[in-house]
């Protein structure tokens, strides 16, 4: 202790639990358990398996999301750097990326040297890759590489918005980014994506509307809000938004999304 206990395949941070203490685990089970029965039906086996469990130690430091591909000669590009915010120690939700120009700089150096020590291992040639990593001191660890979420539900955007980066058309044209020239052009706010679901305690069945025009009222700057179809995957909606600070995600971190639901037979307001 602390672990982490989470299934073998994944999305969407389903049924990935913090145990700090003996105290814990029982509950982390428990709710493993409840997140898999939930999740049932909604992904495929490939997507979300409860098959394998795994428990890893719990890795400190701040983490940071990479979407990037390795071209036709195996060099490694990278097309998108976010940064990760948690609301507790206890939070493992995709609620919130940003990213910024401090946030590029803080790891892009060592996002691409993990990159390359990974065609080390595995000799990868056009292949798209999506890894999560923790940083703390000069230490940098993998949280997961997962190619199933390159450019997964569209967050990738975020780059758009932030530093007109189309990763699509780099991709599939084997270019790359300047991120020199983006980095110089870019300014010092804070470009983020809130990622809405609906809590998995939550019955699809029971969800008669849910109020977009309210939600998208608590961010002060929306770049863009898309609407997703909430019945397939919880998935409520994507929020691209800028702000001058952090305030404004830390705020948003412990926004209840329950109120802008309305359940059959009972309303939230």
């Amino acid at each position: 202790m602390p672990v982490v206990i989470k299934p073998n395949i994944g999305y969407s941070s389903v049924g990935v639990h913090k145990v700090k203490n003996e105290q814990d685990w029982d509950i982390a089970v428990n709710q493993l358990k409840a997140d898999l029965l939930h999740s049932d039906g909604l992904y495929d086996s490939e997507v979300v398996g409860s098959q394998t469990v795994l428990i890893e130690e719990w890795i400190q430091g701040e983490e940071y999301a990479i979407d990037g591909y390795y071209n036709q000669d195996g060099e490694p590009v990278i097309l998108n750097v976010f940064k990760r915010l948690f609301k507790d120690d206890y939070d493992t939700s995709d609620r919130i990326y940003y990213t910024s120009k401090l946030a590029i700089n803080e790891i892009y150096n060592d996002a691409l040297k993990f990159m390359k020590n990974i065609q080390t291992v595995l000799p990868l040639r056009n292949y798209p890759v999506h890894f999560e990593i923790r940083k703390k001191g000069n230490r940098v660890i993998p949280i997961e590489i997962n190619p199933l979420r390159f450019a997964g539900a569209g967050t990738t955007d975020l780059g758009y918005h932030a530093y007109g980066m189309n990763m699509y058309e780099h991709y599939f044209s084997g270019t790359k980014p300047d991120w020199n020239r983006i980095l110089e052009e870019m300014d010092d706010n804070i470009y983020s994506f809130f990622f809405a679901e609906l809590p998995l305690e939550i019955n699809l069945e029971d969800v008669a509307r849910i109020d977009h025009d309210a939600l998208c009222r608590e961010f002060e700057h929306v770049l863009e809000y898309r609407q997703l179809p909430f019945q397939n995957d919880r998935s409520m909606a994507i929020i691209f938004y800028r702000s001058e600070d952090l305030n404004e995600n830390l705020q948003l971190l412990h926004l209840d999304l329950i109120p802008y639901l309305t359940i059959k037979h009972l309303a939230y307001i």
